[in-house]
């Protein structure tokens, strides 16, 4: 099946005529819905989208994507689609952050500006991750590692049903991350600001800090309390923080 532009992009904010564009990049195993909940933090100022790949959701029966380069290919498509009438912020949390960081790539050499890249979770594109491969494991055991990370709803966790539904996806999205050859050179003039948590035992601020090198333009951290997934349970938190560091960033 066709990965249809239009359906890459799933709004969360009523549309705006003003302010800046921002674009969400979900993490390995998940999709759009994981940003249902930061339209309620985000003002009048902020029109936001959240990225949906296929294979999941809305959008389970198409075909997966099996490299980050096809995903920032159509993502970017999709993108180019918006009107390119206001400031776009790209955002994206571990496997998310690569493909945000490849769609904003691609996006410059398409001839569309950027305003900011905001990279989350996820060691600079040519640090190998701490992480072990997992992907290619059984399915017994790839679930067992993948149920260490925190990052699956329990309830899809111990739905046997459900879960083998939903395995193929969260593999491809794994097998996506753990394959990724590394950036290809080009670099971003836009500024980029690298998040990271405090107990991600992915992370270390070395990695964090070479996202710098991705860039010409300016380069910021910002470090929050909590693991990995530290942006489902600090959501307020984050979200805030973006808002006030795109709104300064605006002028």
């Amino acid at each position: 099946m066709t990965h249809s532009p239009d359906r890459w992009l799933i709004p969360l904010t009523p549309s705006r005529s003003g302010g800046v564009r921002v674009v969400l990049f979900p993490y390995a195993g998940a999709g759009a819905s994981i940003y249902r909940s930061w339209s309620k933090y985000f003002d009048a100022q902020h029109e936001c989208f959240a990225i949906q790949p296929p294979g999941r959701e809305t959008r389970f029966a198409e075909d997966l994507l099996m490299n980050v380069s096809d995903y920032a290919k159509h993502a970017s498509q999709a993108i180019q689609r918006l009107p390119a009438d206001r400031p776009l912020i790209i955002f994206g949390h571990s496997l998310g952050a690569l493909a945000a960081y490849e769609t904003s790539v691609a996006l410059l050499q398409a001839g569309r500006s950027i305003a900011s890249l905001v990279v989350s979770g996820r060691q600079d594109p040519d640090s190998p991750s701490k992480r072990k491969p997992i992907s290619h494991l059984d399915d017994k055991e790839f679930v067992r590692q993948m149920a260490t990370y925190n990052g699956t709803p329990a309830q899809v966790l111990e739905n046997a049903e459900l879960l083998e539904l939903l395995l193929p996806m969260i593999k491809a999205d794994f097998s996506m991350s753990e394959k990724y050859p590394g950036r290809s050179g080009a670099l971003l003039d836009c500024p980029v600001l690298a998040l990271g948590s405090t107990q991600d035992d992915w992370l270390d601020a070395e990695s964090v800090d070479r996202w710098r090198e991705v860039t010409s333009g300016e380069f910021q951290t910002k470090w929050f309390e909590g693991d990995h997934f530290y942006l489902n349970h600090r959501t307020q938190e984050l979200v805030e923080f973006l808002t006030k560091h795109f709104s300064l960033s605006m002028h």
